[in-house]
C-alpha cells in the first residue's frame, strides 16, 4: 500500500497543482487512519478513521501540509501533531 501511495503521490507532484484539485481517496498505511482525500480547489482534507465510521472533513488545509502528511513516515503522528485540532473541522 505505501508504495501504491508514493507512486501516486510522485504522478500528482509530477503533474502539478491540477492533479490535486479532485484527488481521490488513498488508503493510509496506519492503525487508525484508513483513506484520505483532498479537494485542493476547496483546500478540504477527508480523513476516513478505521474501526469506525466516522469521517471528518478539515476546511482550509494548504496543500502542501497534505503533500507532507502522505510523505510522513507516521500518518498518525503527523496526522495527531499537523492536523487534528489545526483546522476547522466537520464531522460526516
Amino acid at each position: 500500500m505505501v508504495g501504491n501511495v508514493r507512486k501516486w503521490v510522485a504522478a500528482a507532484l509530477a503533474a502539478g497543482a491540477a492533479a490535486w484539485a479532485v484527488a481521490e481517496e488513498v488508503e493510509l498505511e496506519s492503525s487508525w487512519l484508513e483513506r484520505a482525500g483532498y479537494d485542493a480547489e476547496t483546500r478540504v482534507l477527508t480523513i476516513r478513521m478505521k474501526n469506525s465510521s466516522d469521517v471528518y472533513e478539515f476546511r482550509d488545509v494548504p496543500e502542501e501540509v497534505f503533500r507532507e502528511f502522505l510523505g510522513a513516515e507516521s500518518k498518525g503522528a503527523f496526522f495527531a501533531t499537523k492536523i487534528q485540532d489545526q483546522y476547522p473541522t466537520v464531522r460526516r
